[in-house]
C-alpha cells in the first residue's frame, strides 16, 4: 500500500465520468490506499458540489515517479506521456470520447505548442508501453480493446449508482402516468411521441437538483432514451433503481446485453422505431406497469449490486500495487 495513487479528473464537471472517478477514489481510500484526485486544470475549489461527499483529497500537480500510479480516463490519454515513470491505468468510461477529444486536441496543435509543452501534444495510439494497463467499463469497450495489441491484461471496472438514489428506497413505488427523458439525447424522436401521446405527463430530467430527479423517477413508470450510449449511461441505471421501466434504442453500448441487460424487446433497432410499434410499447408499459417492471428485475438486481462489485473489482486491481 506504499504506492501513491492519483486519479486524473477535469475540475468542476458534473457528468458521469467525473463521478465515477471520484467513486473510485472514495473506494480506494476506504480500502486503505492513498488515493488523491489530480485535477487537470487549475480552478479555485475544483471539487464539484456533487462529489464533495466522497471526501477524496486532491492535488493540482504531481512529480513523476516510479512510486506513483496514475489513473487516467480515456478522454485524457494525451497525459500518458507526461508520466513516463509512473504506472498508468487507463479507465475507459466510454469509447467514443477517446477519439473525439484526441481529434479535437489535434486540431489545436501547432509547432510552438509542441515545442513548449511536448507531453500535451503526444497522443496515445496504443504504442507498446509496459507501464500502461487498460480497464474497461463496458462490454463494448472490452471488445474494442481486444482488437489492440496490448502489453498487459485488460480488466473490468464499472462505477455505480450514487447512494442518493438508495436513500429511503421504498420496497414498492406509488407510480403516476409519468414518462421521463433526457432532453440532451434523442429529443427529436421524443417530441414526436409527446405529441402523439398527450395523455401522459412527459417530464424532462433537466433543471433539477439530484434530489428532485430522484423523486421524479420514483413517481415515473417509464424512462425513454432513444439517444446514443457512449458508455454504461448513468440515468437509465438510476431509473431502474427507482422502479422505472426502460425503452431505448441500440446505438452504442445499449446494444450489448452485458451493458444494458433489459429484455431485448424494449431495445429498438432504428428500423423498428415506427410510430405504431413505439406507441404500442409505451401504452403497454404504462397500462401494465407492475407486470412489465417485473421483466426488468433481473438487470435491476445487477445494478443494485454495482457498488459492491466495484469494491471487489477495485480490490483485485490494486492488490499488487
Amino acid at each position: 500500500m506504499s504506492k501513491n495513487i492519483y486519479i486524473i479528473c477535469p475540475p468542476k464537471k458534473a457528468t458521469g465520468g467525473p463521478e465515477a472517478l471520484h467513486q473510485l477514489g472514495y473506494i480506494l481510500n476506504s480500502l486503505g490506499y492513498n488515493a488523491k484526485m489530480l485535477y487537470s486544470k487549475y480552478k479555485k475549489d475544483p471539487v464539484h458540489s456533487f462529489y464533495k461527499n466522497y471526501n477524496v483529497p486532491y492535488v493540482m500537480n504531481v512529480k513523476d515517479s516510479i512510486d506513483n500510479v496514475m489513473i487516467i480516463p480515456e478522454s485524457m490519454t494525451n497525459l500518458i506521456a507526461k508520466y513516463p515513470l509512473a504506472a498508468k491505468k487507463i479507465w475507459w468510461l466510454s469509447l467514443d470520447f477517446y477519439e473525439v477529444l484526441m481529434n479535437s486536441r489535434e486540431k489545436k496543435k501547432n509547432w510552438i505548442r509542441k515545442l513548449i509543452v511536448p507531453y500535451k501534444h503526444t497522443e496515445y495510439r496504443f504504442e507498446p508501453n509496459k507501464t500502461v494497463t487498460h480497464w474497461y467499463q463496458s462490454q463494448r469497450t472490452k471488445e474494442f480493446l481486444q482488437t489492440k495489441k496490448l502489453d498487459n491484461e485488460i480488466a473490468y471496472l464499472c462505477d455505480y449508482v450514487t447512494e442518493l438514489f438508495f436513500d429511503d428506497l421504498p420496497e414498492s413505488f406509488q407510480k403516476e402516468n409519468i414518462i421521463t427523458y433526457n432532453p440532451k439525447k434523442g429529443l427529436d424522436k421524443i417530441e414526436k411521441y409527446k405529441a402523439l401521446l398527450p395523455q401522459y405527463k412527459w417530464t424532462p430530467l433537466s433543471g433539477m437538483s439530484r434530489e428532485e430527479m430522484r423523486d421524479t423517477l420514483r413517481k415515473a413508470k417509464l424512462h425513454i432514451d432513444f439517444g446514443y450510449f457512449p458508455g454504461r449511461d448513468k440515468i437509465p441505471r438510476e431509473a431502474l433503481v427507482s422502479g422505472v421501466c426502460l425503452l431505448t434504442g441500440r446505438d452504442g453500448t445499449s446494444a450489448f446485453k452485458e451493458d444494458l441487460g433489459i429484455p431485448e424487446k424494449y431495445k429498438l433497432h432504428t428500423d423498428e422505431m415506427q410510430p405504431e410499434k413505439v406507441i404500442e410499447l409505451i401504452n403497454h408499459t404504462m397500462n401494465n406497469y407492475e407486470v412489465v417492471f417485473g421483466e426488468f428485475l433481473d438487470f435491476r438486481s445487477f445494478v443494485l449490486n454495482e457498488k459492491q462489485n466495484m469494491i471487489e473489482n477495485a480490490k483485485k486491481l490494486v492488490t499488487n500495487l
